[in-house]
């Protein structure tokens, strides 16, 4: 009875750890993938800004890709205090795919001090998972990251306003 206990206990162990495994696999291709896209696409798009707003409390600078097939970059930088701020959406036939938000603490006059960097790697309209790096929004409680979907949400209703 001992053995068959155990046989069961380490066949069920098995059977997460695999499907753990295969999750993470799963979660690293998609990243792998996405990556590879974004930055094929990146590199077709120009560095000049496009637009300049002032909707919140800091003027942003917009950098807006079409692309083939439908797909589109967007990114948008701006500094206010001692940070400097970036996002980059990236939409797949008007589907959000990828997202990134990076805060430096960059005095002015000063070189980087500190980063903060997350991507965000969506599916289906879902986040499917994400990578942070650095000291900032990610370590706290209370942050929730599929704000990135209302963060993505304001700045096509900003895109909206835009003047022609």
């Amino acid at each position: 009875m001992k053995h068959l206990l155990f046989a069961l206990t380490m066949a069920l162990f098995g059977a997460v750890s695999g499907h753990a495994h295969s999750q993470s696999d799963l979660e690293g291709k998609l990243r792998a993938d996405i990556n590879a896209e974004f930055n094929r696409n990146i590199s077709k798009c120009g560095i000049e800004v496009d637009v300049v707003t002032d909707f919140g409390k800091k003027k942003e600078f917009w950098r807006i890709c079409h692309l083939d097939n439908n797909n589109r970059i967007i990114k948008i930088e701006s500094h206010s205090e001692d940070t400097y701020y970036q996002e980059a959406y990236f939409e797949r036939n008007d589907s959000l795919v990828y997202a990134a938000e990076t805060e430096r603490y960059m005095p002015k006059n000063h070189f980087t001090q500190q980063v903060w960097h997350c991507e965000f790697y969506i599916s289906n309209g879902k986040l499917v998972t994400m990578m942070s790096l650095g000291h900032g929004k990610t370590e706290r409680d209370d942050w929730d990251p599929n704000i990135i979907f209302e963060m993505y949400k304001d700045r096509l209703n900003e895109l909206k306003r835009i003047k022609k």
